[in-house]
């Protein structure tokens, strides 16, 4: 059983990392005369942002409580990864993808057989590509 404080502590540094995550994905998009209109990511709480991505691959997908929290903390460190790639100047699409598959991968090791079945098949339906090049 974990303590309170620890508890509230991860909380807490979740959202700082999932806004920071946020404050990456929304700057270059203003810079490049985005505006706020490109799905409203910059305008997500650190919870939300987690919780869309869990709506997008865990489809049909009841999980246990301990499996929900690995799976936050899986989409929290793929998050923060792609903020100190993109910082670092080294975020290209090779990359991306490749982070994508770890944390796909990771994810997946939480899931019974029966739950990795319909997994795939959410990454299947999701989009591969944002935005147009």
């Amino acid at each position: 059983m974990r303590s309170p404080q620890l508890s509230d502590a991860m909380k807490h540094s979740l959202r700082i990392l999932a806004a920071a995550a946020a404050l990456a994905v929304a700057t270059p998009a203003f810079a490049q005369g985005g505006g706020g209109g490109g799905g409203g990511m910059g305008q997500m709480s650190p919870e939300q942002m987690i919780a869309r991505q869990k709506e997008r691959m865990f489809a049909g997908i009841t999980l246990t409580a301990e499996q929900s929290a690995k799976a936050d903390t899986v989409i929290m460190n793929g998050m923060k990864q792609m903020m100190e790639m993109r910082q670092s100047g080294g975020m290209n699409r090779e990359a991306m993808q490749e982070m994508n598959t770890k944390r796909n991968e990771a994810l997946k090791a939480l899931l019974t057989d029966e739950q990795k079945k319909k997994f795939e098949e959410n990454l299947a339906a999701m989009p591969q590509r944002r935005g147009g090049q």
